[in-house]
């Protein structure tokens, strides 16, 4: 492709875009609503699984051990695990310990001096156990069930797998949103194109009686559906951008406790996915439709011809 022929795609697209002003206006809205539709989820997706892996950075894990295990073999096992690569820190807690953290009220308390001798104490001997990195977690848990003196343990197991279900279903209920939306996407910007053909049908005759190639023909409609791509992925990224915070505090009004943030890398990365989902709907939807460009003039032709 020369630059020449590269400027007249240009020049033609934009003149295109012009004389089918409400066409393209529509076309390129609905681009644009489908990516903020599809950023909207994806946006939604991003913090939830940035929130479960802050909970899982911050997860303690509490180990009961069995009640025949005394203070010096709780602290002997808490050196040997404090060893371990997944762990960060253990704190040993005795049963005296647990029992007034368990009963923290001073009227409990003089209860609990009253009522439970240091024998009759019935809670065991724990360690807390705080994980280095959520990807630790599983590791960590499976090397404690091998553990003799480890009676059994808690880490929030079910509140982990409903954010797990939570966001495996964001994920999957984005993946439809982006097919349909796209699909939609595509079939206005096909019909946009098509009616565009049909508005130039002399045009394209002429030029392929004096010579040019199906490609030649094609390359301003492909450059055309480029633009709107580009033009709809723009305002698509500025809306979501300028919505970030609404959506932001919907999750938190769902989710009381949700505190979480993306990073400015991660919004980048973001707006590219979403531009170049702008880029490949206006492109893809102009070669869909070019696709049988000879039969169209020929056929056109025809018509004219009867």
């Amino acid at each position: 492709m020369t630059l020449s022929n590269l400027k007249f795609f240009i020049v033609e697209a934009l003149t295109n875009l012009r004389k089918s002003g409400v066409m393209s206006f529509i076309t390129i809205s609905t681009i644009s609503i489908a990516l903020v539709m599809m950023g909207t989820f994806l946006l939604a997706t991003m913090n939830m699984e940035g929130f479960l892996s802050q909970m899982q950075s911050e997860a303690l894990v509490t180990a009961y051990l069995k009640k025949t295990a005394d203070m010096d073999s709780a602290n002997t096992l808490s050196l040997r695990l404090t060893g371990l690569d997944e762990v960060e820190k253990i704190q040993v807690v005795s049963p005296e310990q647990a029992a007034k953290e368990l009963f923290s009220d001073p009227n409990e308390q003089q209860l609990l001096q009253i009522g439970i001798t240091a024998e009759e104490n019935p809670l065991p001997t724990t360690l807390r156990i705080k994980v280095k990195s959520g990807s630790n977690l599983k590791m960590l848990l499976d090397k404690l069930k091998n553990e003799p003196l480890i009676d059994t343990f808690s880490y929030g197991e079910e509140l982990y797998r409903q954010f797990e279900g939570l966001s495996r279903l964001l994920w999957i209920s984005s993946l439809v949103v982006i097919i349909l939306l796209g699909l939609a996407s595509l079939f206005i910007v096909y019909n946009t194109v098509r009616l565009t053909l049909f508005m130039r049908r002399e045009e394209i005759i002429i030029m392929k009686l004096v010579g040019a190639t199906n490609w030649f023909v094609r390359g301003p409609f492909i450059v055309e559906g480029l633009i709107q791509g580009v033009f709809a992925s723009t305002i698509a990224v500025f809306l979501l951008f300028l919505s970030y915070n609404f959506v932001l505090t919907k999750l938190a009004e769902l989710i009381p406790f949700f505190t979480t943030d993306i990073g400015v890398d991660q919004l980048f990365k973001l707006a590219m996915k979403l531009f170049m989902m702008g880029v490949v709907l206006g492109v893809s939807g102009s070669l869909i439709s070019l696709r049988d460009i000879n039969r169209f003039s020929r056929s056109t032709a025809l018509y004219e011809g009867v």
